[in-house]
């Protein structure tokens, strides 16, 4: 099968999206498909003969490049011989992907990654906050209706976009996360880096440092905690946080003004292949998003044995199971702290979750998202055919 995705960003670019893409991109072309990929960007240094960059420009104070309005590939796309379409995101590169389709007959399938509604909702702009929402919905809701199929990461992501009134042809595909590597001395090195013992815990998150992450939760719950009287072998606890964006500079000067710099350890963007040494460094992963249509770092964690701690919105509640592979909690800083505390203080609670959770990340693998994703493009394939 010859399939092209539209991408409105790629490598460098460190996120959620990309991994997904990346990594269902290579569980494809191992099965013998011909999958293209369009993005925004300069070329990069580990781009393949398949991967066509187009003209970008950069999105003030955030690390995504988008496509310069009315892009066009730099090449005849009728000789590349595509058979499907599949976009990433609703904006420029998949409305080039939607004109394309329509332009050469072809079926296309988009995939939900965001609910890009609710991140508009915690822009500074008042104005960008009363009207954005709406127009958003409005243009997700145009986009859908062009896709021959709508694939969502959760059963979240469908039923916000179809309380948004999005109508389309839904499948749930998780998406699955590749197994992470870590050299033998990971946990020793990174802990020695940021002056820690092996005896101490390590609490993970890797996330980018946007508004809609709210890591400030993390930061009030790790304040409140220092507040507690912690037995003396887990009172030395730090927090390392993966991940660099927008919000750094003002989630540092939080934890100042909490008291707390010196329990978190800001460690900025890693490159993808470093991240499975800081899992292997750390003993709890939280996530304290409660925007996240899926949640992937939640299962790199449980791949790696983590117990996980989230909060209990959006697509995390459909991967934690509460109680057996980590905890879910309310929204709070002060639910945060008890659910912290009490893995904390049971190391063999700690165990037992992790390895529940390194069971359950089976059913997040790379082969079950493509062979999700192939009997899609089948389906929507013979529909096509059948319609001509």
């Amino acid at each position: 099968m010859r399939i092209a995705f539209f991408s409105e960003c790629y490598a460098p670019v460190t996120n959620g999206v990309v991994t997904s893409l990346t990594t269902l991109r290579s569980a494809l072309i191992k099965r013998g498909h011909t999958v293209y990929l369009f993005a925004a960007g300069q070329p990069h240094p580990n781009d393949d003969e398949l991967v066509f960059r187009l003209p970008d420009l950069p999105f003030p104070r955030h690390p995504y490049h988008w496509a310069r309005p009315f892009s066009r590939p730099d090449i005849d796309f009728r000789e590349l011989n595509v058979e499907l379409i599949h976009c990433h995101h609703p904006f420029t590169v998949g409305k080039l992907g939607a004109e394309l389709a329509k332009r050469h007959k072809l079926p296309m399938v988009y995939t939900a990654h965001t609910l890009y509604d609710d991140m508009i909702e915690l822009s500074r702009s008042q104005l960008v906050r009363k009207v954005g929402p709406k127009a958003m919905r409005n243009h997700v809701r145009r986009f859908c209706a062009r896709a021959d199929c709508v694939i969502v990461p959760s059963n979240h992501t469908r039923t916000a976009l179809t309380e948004d009134g999005v109508f389309a042809n839904f499948e749930v595909i998780p998406s699955g996360v590749a197994p992470m590597s870590a050299p033998a001395d990971a946990r020793i090195r990174l802990r020695s880096m940021i002056h820690m013992d092996d005896a101490a815990p390590l609490l993970l998150q890797v996330s980018r440092l946007g508004p809609e992450k709210r890591v400030d939760l993390l930061i009030r719950a790790v304040a409140l905690l220092t507040k507690r009287n912690l037995p003396p072998d887990i009172a030395g606890f730090r927090v390392a946080i993966v991940g660099d964006g927008q919000r750094r500079h003002r989630l540092q000067e939080l934890a100042a003004e909490l008291h707390v710099e010196d329990r978190i350890y800001f460690a900025g963007e890693q490159p993808f292949h470093s991240i499975g040494a800081w899992y292997a460094a750390a003993d709890i992963f939280v996530l304290s998003s409660p925007e996240e249509t899926q949640g992937l770092t939640i299962v790199e964690a449980m791949a790696a044995g983590l117990p996980c701690i989230a909060v209990a919105h959006g697509g995390p509640r459909e991967l934690v199971v509460d109680h057996e592979t980590g905890r879910l909690t309310a929204f709070s800083h002060e639910a945060f702290a008890d659910a912290i505390e009490s893995l904390l203080r049971d190391a063999p609670l700690r165990y037992r979750m992790g390895q529940r959770g390194l069971e359950r990340a089976g059913l997040y693998t790379p082969d079950t998202m493509a062979e999700g994703v192939l009997r899609v493009y089948r389906q929507v394939l013979a529909q096509h055919c059948s319609a001509i």
